[in-house]
């Protein structure tokens, strides 16, 4: 929060969104277990109701994202980035609006390789659910803790370009704020603070008993 008085850097903003990441991570991680835990007691059914609704998902971003041409993917992406802005600062003038629509248009197109990449990972996640080998929990935990490696170096590429030009966007509107959205956004950010403290507290405690 003190590097906001000074201008927040590119370095700054990675370590920031690095940080949200990791915590991210482990909370998706505390969640997976969760379901494993659930999981044992499903029956063939609902596994099956389970990957059917995971099917129809794929089927609806398709049909919903798939088809859209260039100067609507860059609308929709303009759209997701202005909204949120909003979150982080409120209200946005014309000019953070122009600034957020014009570098939308830069970005890399990614929707194909999201999908193409889910539809890998659903498929191995419902070999593992209809098998349900001895210790199948163990294969959805490798699968889940994999996910990032397994991605095309194409999807990687366009994950990495698309983060630089939002995490420079974002900056660009962060250190051009009003007095207005200055106050707003540190009310966003101490309540995001205490969101990681939240979510580390636990891994806190594991360490000290541990030590």
């Amino acid at each position: 929060i003190a590097a906001l008085d000074d201008g927040v850097t590119i370095d700054e903003a990675i370590v920031i969104s690095e940080a949200i990441e990791q915590a991210v991570n482990r909370l998706q991680a505390e969640f997976i277990e969760l379901l494993l835990l659930t999981g044992e007691d499903l029956s063939e059914q609902q596994i099956l109701d389970f990957l059917a609704e995971l099917d129809r998902q794929q089927q609806e971003f398709a049909e919903e994202r798939l088809v859209r041409d260039e100067e609507t993917y860059a609308a929709d992406a303009a759209k997701s980035l202005e909204g949120l802005a909003k979150r982080l600062l409120g209200r946005l003038d014309e000019a953070q609006q122009s600034l957020i629509a014009s570098r939308s248009k830069e970005l890399m197109r990614i929707d194909r390789l999201w999908y193409d990449d889910r539809t890998v990972w659903g498929a191995t996640l419902r070999t593992i659910l209809e098998t349900r080998a001895p210790d199948w929990q163990s294969d959805v935990r490798a699968l889940s803790e994999a996910r990032s490696s397994a991605r095309t170096p194409a999807y990687v590429a366009g994950i990495d370009h698309n983060g630089d030009i939002i995490l420079e966007l974002l900056v660009d509107i962060i250190n051009g704020r009003t007095e207005r959205q200055d106050r707003k956004m540190r009310r966003f950010l101490n309540g995001l603070i205490a969101d990681i403290d939240a979510l580390t507290i636990g891994d806190v405690a594991e360490a000290l008993v541990v030590e």
